[in-house]
């Protein structure tokens, strides 16, 4: 299993069931440790976690609960391009929808270990790309650009959710949404299919089968135009396998049909949030673009901003102990093209396959063009073999895409090489780029 995060619980006294959801976050492969409040000042405990949980049920008293969250209000007024998320573990005492200064979310029991780690998993990606995009614009200044005035808020006002399926959970989902959202219905894949390709949405909900499920994710990865958006699952089935499969094929969460409406809800929100706030990073990378930074052909970072950038961030990484790989992308046949139909013909195919790599790529990432047939995806808070999933699934659709290429009597098709380097701790940015290129992937 991949390494997600490091998480630091602080908690007084641990009780038998958040022991358990513990031990629960652990096996979805985040490293927990858990500790008193009063030992979060020791470097070995604190260190760099990507999230800190407030476990508010195992708190000793009112005393001990006010500290926390006088803890997690102190956490909030730090001026840091990475501001750690906190969440609160609660078992009833805080009142209604209460969310104290400081805490991004309240999860109360009963707690759930897909629920929480769940949260987490949305969370700690939210925190990777704020701090992500103050990175790059930090990069661009040293190349002479200005720093915009950004809004990172990520609002969902006029939020709208696409979904897919028929069956008694249709009523569910509208219960649970309905106030959150618009919520347009389509009871077949093909009408949801036709509602994809006229307007867009922020999330897509699917009450489907799992073979079913499965079968429309893997359509809607291999569209560009749907590449990030956000799928949650709604299934009664909890059979690992197909749980599995599900996750595989690209969805970006799964939750059970025996949990509460309230839970399945903020699920969906998180992920719509993450989907608006990739958005907002984007426009404000496109603003960023400049004949120093961005390459003419492709619109992509140039090298010399890439391993600029990756500097930055393989320091970043050795200081936090945090994960960072380097996906190389090669186009194999681009000799070919060149050759049957010039320059000005890979030249076509170039910018139209950078073009497909800049809208594939995830909220935090950076593509770059890293030279000839070469294409670089850097991958902040990533381990190889989650890595791998995301570079193999965006030269599947590359290679499955028909491009067209000037005085081409038909389609045209790419081979993709794919290779993958994990940030090491004597790595620099040449020696990162080296390995990433010197043995692709089959």
């Amino acid at each position: 299993m991949s390494y997600r995060g490091r998480i630091l619980v602080i908690e007084e006294s641990p009780r038998p069931e958040t022991r358990l959801l513990w031990e629960g976050i652990r096996a979805e492969g985040w490293d927990v440790h858990a500790v008193p409040l009063g030992r979060t000042a020791d470097r070995h405990f604190a260190g760099h976690p990507d999230l800190v949980v407030l476990n508010l049920a195992g708190a000793d008293g009112d005393v001990t609960r006010t500290r926390y969250l006088d803890a997690a209000a102190r956490m909030s007024l730090v001026r840091a391009s990475r501001r750690t998320p906190v969440i609160a573990v609660d078992d009833g005492e805080l009142s209604g929808e209460e969310r104290p200064i400081g805490v991004a979310d309240v999860i109360r029991a009963p707690w759930s270990v897909g629920h929480v780690a769940a949260r987490i998993g949305s969370l700690t990606r939210l925190a990777t790309m704020r701090t992500e995009i103050w990175r790059r614009l930090d990069t661009a200044q040293r190349f002479g650009l200005s720093q915009p005035d950004l809004d990172l808020s990520a609002s969902l006002t006029d939020a709208h959710v696409l979904v897919v399926g028929a069956g008694i959970r249709y009523f569910t989902i509208e219960r649970a949404l309905s106030k959150r959202a618009t919520l347009i219905g389509a009871f077949t894949i093909e009408t949801a299919l036709d509602y994809l390709e006229r307007r867009p949405f922020d999330a897509v909900v699917l009450n489907l089968p799992l073979d079913d499920a499965i079968d429309f994710v893997e359509v809607l990865r291999r569209d560009p135009d749907h590449f990030t958006l956000p799928v949650v699952v709604l299934t009664g089935d909890t059979e690992p396998r197909m749980i599995e499969a599900v996750h595989e094929a690209g969805a970006s969460d799964v939750v059970f049909a025996d949990e509460s409406e309230k839970i399945f809800a903020e699920r969906v929100e998180a992920a719509m949030s993450e989907h608006r706030l990739r958005e907002t990073l984007k426009a404000a990378y496109s603003r960023t673009r400049n004949p120093a930074t961005n390459d003419a052909l492709t619109g992509l970072y140039t090298r010399g901003f890439l391993m600029d950038h990756l500097g930055l961030l393989i320091g970043d990484a050795r200081d936090c102990g945090e994960r960072l790989t380097l996906v190389g992308l090669r186009i194999i046949d681009l000799a070919e093209v060149n050759a049957e139909w010039g320059w000005a013909g890979g030249d076509h195919l170039l910018r139209q396959i950078g073009g497909l790599v800049g809208r594939l790529v995830r909220g935090e990432d950076l593509a770059a063009r890293a030279g000839g047939d070469r294409f670089a995806v850097v991958l902040p808070a990533t381990d190889g073999e989650d890595a791998a999933r995301v570079a193999h699934r965006i030269a599947g659709v590359i290679e499955t895409t028909a491009f067209s290429l000037p005085g081409a009597s038909g389609p045209v098709y790419a081979s993709i090489a794919v290779g993958i380097a994990e940030c090491e701790p004597h790595d620099d940015p040449d020696g990162l780029c080296a390995r990433a290129f010197a043995a692709p992937e089959a």
